[in-house]
């Protein structure tokens, strides 16, 4: 049976997928003020990309801002991501530092927190383990940036995410061709018959763009969709998305 979660008000993984906006910006009073934009929006849940936030390495500043964005946006449940550069992200990061940033958002009180697991790391569960521990649910994530893999290779790579312990599993893959717009939409089917926990996929760029409006058909679990600025290629504005979510699902 398939392991929902509940984060706030949404149950993770059961339903129409959650639509989820990414917060994109440098400065505290820009976060906060599309917080503020967002929370009146109809999205379902919030990502902040921190590693796009200038002060990102100081966390006592990391702590104040996730405080005033919790408070800006409500109900809506929040997710902490810093996503490196090696996963396609703003910033690198040692892997101690990396560690501490999560550890702080769960302490913090972030709902959802997203942990990179690849490459293979012995104390990737561990890492799960102590943030759930700590109250929080985890996407474990995996992104390509240059291509995307075989059926198989999707397939055994959030299998590997499922059995780190993660609430829900996350893949992100760039296609060259149609053909790799439907195995990514395969693999998301076969995943989602197979794993115990929600799945997250999408194929990114415009190419792949029908892989981010048919969730509801592969059964991926959440949708990212943007206000202002997109955090990753081939995004849905979210009054779009919204209107193709109640047009469909």
């Amino acid at each position: 049976m398939k392991k929902t979660f509940q984060v706030g008000n949404l149950i993770f993984g059961e339903g129409v997928p959650k639509i989820c906006v990414p917060v994109v910006a440098e400065k505290q009073e820009v976060i906060w003020k599309k917080a503020e934009e967002i929370a009146v929006l109809p999205a379902d849940l919030v990502e902040w990309r921190v590693d796009f936030y200038e002060d990102v390495f100081e966390m006592e500043e990391v702590l104040r801002t996730l405080e005033g964005l919790k408070k800006r946006l409500g109900e809506k449940p929040l997710l902490f991501t810093f996503r490196t550069r090696g996963e396609g992200g703003n910033r690198a990061a040692d892997p101690e530092t990396y560690d501490l940033l999560l550890k702080s958002a769960a302490r913090g009180g972030a709902e959802l927190i997203d942990v990179e697991a690849y490459p293979k790391n012995g104390k990737t569960a561990e890492k799960i383990a102590g943030l759930q521990d700590a109250g929080a649910h985890v996407i474990a994530s995996s992104h390509d940036f240059q291509r995307t893999p075989s059926i198989e290779e999707m397939t055994d790579r959030l299998r590997y995410m499922e059995r780190l312990g993660a609430d829900a599993v996350k893949l992100a893959v760039m296609p060259s061709g149609n053909q790799d717009v439907l195995n990514l939409l395969q693999a998301t089917v076969t995943a989602e018959e197979k794993l115990s926990v929600p799945v997250v996929t999408m194929s990114m760029g415009s190419l792949g763009l029908v892989s981010r409006i048919c969730g509801s058909l592969t059964g991926s679990a959440m949708i990212f969709a943007y206000v202002g600025e997109s955090s990753a290629p081939g995004q849905i504005p979210l009054e779009q998305m919204a209107e193709i979510l109640k047009a469909f699902c």
